[in-house]
């Protein structure tokens, strides 16, 4: 009886790692509204989540967290108490040679450890079939059996377009195109997958030698909220864009090889990036202090510029 309790306890400590694998798809719990890193911090080591993670949340997400708590209930609690309670439990039963009570005390644990899986797995399939057979079509569009359970596609508009009561946006207006970014970049001659320019790159790190140790602030070279803007240099084939048609972050006009634009977030000292800038090769008319508009409002103190906008000597824009 002893070595069936040694060997049952021994398989249930190897599943752990199994159930911590999977553990890694339902963090972070909220599935929405986080704040997409920017370039520099990417570059630091951030990791870069799904791109769904930083989209507004909305009546789909709300399941999402359902999902999401559920999943961590069986993938990370219940191998955590599981182990635990059957550990304990084959303790007490291997030392109470000379105490009985032990022995029963420890039987009683793992029967009811057993006994509690079985009902939060049990509960886990009803869940997953309640998101497949209750949520009405308007919530899921999709909804298949995957490793983790049920993967739900929604398709609803955010929050406050369910508060104002308006129906989801209309397809983009590109069609189809805009589902394959590979073959809208093909169509306006940009790069892909996106990318800086390697001249970009070469005048970014000669900005960084002439300021060593200074605070840039962030730094944004592509488009990172409109990403399929970054594909069709800025024209709103399928959706508005960030910057300007034909903006040197997109290439500019004819720019093939990436984004020929880079835009540091610290202002206060942006006459300092400017002349950094200028030191290394770029002409005075693409290093400039501009607003949240992206006019050209001058470094001084009190101009409202928000960031520095350097281009690339070879973009044919702004």
């Amino acid at each position: 009886m002893k070595k069936k309790f040694i060997i049952a306890t021994c398989l249930i400590v190897l599943t752990v790692p199994v159930f911590a694998q999977a553990a890694i798809d339902w963090w972070p719990i909220v599935p929405c509204g986080l704040n997409k890193p920017t370039v520099q911090e990417i570059q630091d080591g951030a990791k870069l989540l799904d791109e769904s993670y930083y989209q507004d949340c909305n009546q789909c997400t709300l399941i999402k967290l359902a999902d999401n708590l559920i999943d961590m209930i069986v993938q990370g609690l219940v191998p955590i108490l599981g182990t635990f309670f059957f550990l304990l439990g084959g303790f007490l039963i291997l030392l109470g040679n000379a105490r009985p009570t032990w022995i029963q005390k420890g039987k009683d644990i793992m029967k009811n450890t057993a006994y509690g899986i079985a009902i939060v797995l049990g509960s886990y399939l009803i869940a997953n079939f309640i998101f497949v057979s209750l949520a009405s079509s308007d919530i899921i569009s999709k909804a298949n059996w995957g490793p983790t359970g049920v993967t739900i596609t929604c398709k609803v508009g955010t929050l406050k377009d369910i508060v104002a009561g308006t129906a989801p946006g209309p397809a983009p207006v590109g069609g189809e195109i805009c589902t394959r970014p590979q073959a809208l970049a093909a169509q306006y001659n940009e790069f892909y997958p996106k990318r800086n320019a390697p001249e970009l790159d070469q005048f970014i790190s000669c900005i960084k030698s002439k300021l060593p140790g200074e605070n840039l602030g962030s730094m944004y070279t592509w488009d990172v909220n409109k990403e399929l803007c970054n594909y069709s240099r800025g024209n709103p084939t399928c959706s508005t864009c960030s910057h300007k048609v034909d903006s040197c972050h997109y290439g500019g006009k004819t720019g093939s090889k990436g984004s020929l634009a880079v835009d540091f977030g610290n202002a206060a000292i942006g006459q300092r990036i400017v002349n950094a800038a200028i030191s290394c090769g770029v002409p005075a008319a693409k290093a400039r202090c501009e607003n949240t508009a992206g006019a050209n409002v001058g470094c001084s103190s009190g101009s409202g510029a928000t960031h520095v906008h350097v281009s690339a000597p070879s973009c044919d824009a702004n």
